[in-house]
């Protein structure tokens, strides 16, 4: 038993590093033709700041909210950063086609009107009231 201990263990190697991206909203500039929004980008012990901006018409028409503006500026950065390593001062506009793109991915559930049949019921799916059955 010279040299060696018994019922050692090996040494673990080292868990890999997880870096995850996170993004926070920093605030707004509204100037000319259109609203900046600030946000910073950290990956592991990296961050950037980067600018993602909304054309003024596209609130103006109602084709954009103001208060989606930063959830639709967030999402575009982090389509844009994707796995991709921060590089920082960079300016994204978001296009007509993501705002279209947006807007159908949060449109509220279709309310029914009046002149809608109601939904026909399935046989069976009545509950007996309490303290019968």
């Amino acid at each position: 038993m010279t040299g060696s201990h018994a019922g050692s263990v090996p040494p673990k190697p080292a868990a890999p590093v997880v870096r995850h991206l996170s993004i926070e909203y920093l605030g707004f500039h509204s100037g000319g033709d259109r609203r900046e929004y600030r946000l910073c980008a950290k990956l592991g012990t990296e961050s950037c700041e980067y600018t993602v901006w909304i054309a003024n018409a596209a609130f103006a028409s109602g084709r954009a909210l103001l208060q989606d503006g930063p959830d639709i500026c967030y999402q575009k950065l982090r389509r844009e950063l994707g796995d991709a390593e921060l590089t920082g001062d960079q300016t994204f506009e978001v296009t007509e086609n993501e705002l279209v793109e947006y807007r159908s991915a949060h449109m509220p559930p279709q309310r029914r009107s009046a002149s809608q049949p109601p939904t026909p019921k399935i046989p069976g799916s009545d509950f007996p009231p309490h303290g019968r059955g």
